[in-house]
């Protein structure tokens, strides 16, 4: 019966006014009646055939995304995207130079960085003064892990040829990734007063002042691309995803409208539609967008958000349908499963997929935790105990386990054992952001006022570094 339920909540739920025509809405019927009786295949087969005439019906995407197995991951590259500057072509008129250099260029672009670093090397023997070839093989380096080599290829090209500014460009996005910030920022304003008009050094900027958490900053150095560039789009990702950050998320969804003008195919520009529609608390819009995403890309995180846009809809059923739609769920699939299951009080299930998830391959901390709470929930004092126990015997070795560790400890209100299980995670990684905001979590939680003055400066120090 209680399979039934969940299927009825989640057909009821995707059934929209019907706007198309009579043949789409009988066959969507017909999907939806496969769908009841569990023959999923012959379901999907009616969505997939309204698809065909109908693609941007939503109960049709709908079915075809929880219908079809979830694969690989989000897909941010472009907000994420490192933009080497590599002109192609260019000639120095040293006939030989030129033909390595462009045969580097060939090998580079098939990722063949090895025998792209010699071709280029190559170039500049027959060429010193070739600030192309070195440009390219400081790009080689760089992929290579070489920083060190890489910087120094970057400067004497630019040293060679002071009007050629890409190498400096590439030279600051190295030291970006590599968190070299000031080196960063140097490296960048010498490249603005050499060409003021320069979108990419302004586009590195934003990127820069982002990373840094100076949003103003970083707004106006975006702006300033899609004035330089307007059809670089990858400024208006970054610019929504500023405002995103500021919380101004009307400019946010509407620079991701110009950005999926240049990108329409792009899945992660819905996902933050999505995300901003899900902070304006506009759930049936999130909706629309997070089946959309998943409709182009349908990946597991994407099946996630699908689940908790319905719970945000009262739809726990709903939710649950969802991740069970997920055949050989890994355990972070499981918590969520069991995260469902104490919404709708059943808590045997919830016990059950809260241990299925402790002791999957993907195990955490915070899932033995959760079988925890359920005993507590229950009143089953003695497997509490024993689980809380089990808890303390843990031994760390990833981040997460130690972040789990810390905010369990601070759940359990010892203090003193969270912080100083995240001063262990910070000793090991002493440059990791994400482990002093847990940290600061902490001391917030517990009105530590000292030591939230202490974290934040610590987190400036790092990010000014």
């Amino acid at each position: 019966m209680k399979k039934h339920i969940v299927l009825l909540s989640l057909m009821a739920f995707i059934s929209l006014p019907g706007y198309a025509t009579d043949v789409v809405e009988d066959y969507f019927d017909m999907a939806k009646n496969f769908y009841r009786a569990g023959d999923y295949s012959q379901s999907l087969e009616y969505a997939n055939q309204i698809l065909k005439d109908s693609p941007t019906h939503f109960g049709a995407n709908y079915l075809n995304v929880i219908l079809t197995q979830p694969v690989g991951s989000i897909d941010d590259l472009n907000l994420n995207k490192t933009i080497n500057i590599r002109p192609i072509g260019l000639k120095t008129g040293v006939k030989q130079s030129d033909e390595y250099n462009f045969k580097g260029e060939e090998l580079y672009s098939k990722k063949d960085y090895i025998n792209a670093q010699i071709a280029f090397q190559t170039s500049i023997k027959n060429n010193i003064r070739n600030a192309y070839a070195y440009n390219n093989l400081g790009l080689t380096y760089w992929k290579l892990g070489k920083y060190t080599l890489a910087k120094k290829m970057f400067e004497k090209a630019y040293r060679i040829n002071n009007s050629f500014v890409a190498p400096l460009n590439n030279l600051a996005q190295m030291s970006i990734e590599n968190k070299e910030y000031k080196s960063a920022y140097q490296t960048l304003n010498k490249v603005i007063l050499n060409n003021k008009n320069d979108y990419c050094a302004y586009y590195l900027l934003g990127l820069l002042n982002k990373e840094q958490g100076k949003y103003q900053q970083a707004i106006k150095c975006f702006n300033q691309v899609t004035l330089l560039s307007p059809k670089f789009s990858l400024s208006y990702i970054q610019l929504a995803d500023v405002y995103y950050l500021t919380k101004d998320y009307s400019w946010s969804n509407s620079t991701l409208d110009k950005y999926i003008e240049f990108n329409s195919k792009d899945d992660y520009a819905y996902f933050m539609l999505y995300r901003n529609y899900l902070a304006m608390k506009d759930y049936h819009v999130a909706k629309n967008y997070i089946v959309k995403a998943a409709s182009i890309n349908n990946c597991l995180d994407y099946r996630f958000c699908l689940a908790e846009i319905e719970k945000y809809l009262d739809n726990t059923c709903g939710a649950v349908a969802v991740l069970k739609s997920i055949k050989d769920p890994n355990s972070e699939v499981l918590n969520e499963l069991g995260n469902c299951y104490v919404q709708l009080k059943d808590y045997n299930s919830a016990l059950t997929a809260y241990s299925d998830a402790y002791n999957g391959k993907q195990s955490r901390p915070i899932y033995l935790y959760n079988v925890a709470k359920i005993y507590q929930k229950i009143n089953d004092v003695t497997n509490y105990k024993k689980t809380i126990k089990e808890i303390e015997l843990i031994i760390p070795k990833s981040d997460n386990d130690y972040i789990d560790l810390a905010y369990i400890n601070s759940d359990l209100n010892n203090k003193k054992n969270a912080i100083n299980i995240i001063n262990s995670a910070i000793k090991k990684n002493p440059s990791d952001i994400e482990l002093y905001k847990v940290k600061l979590n902490i001391y917030s939680k517990f009105s530590d006022n000292e030591g939230v003055l202490k974290t934040k400066h610590d987190i400036d120090r790092i990010l000014n570094k």
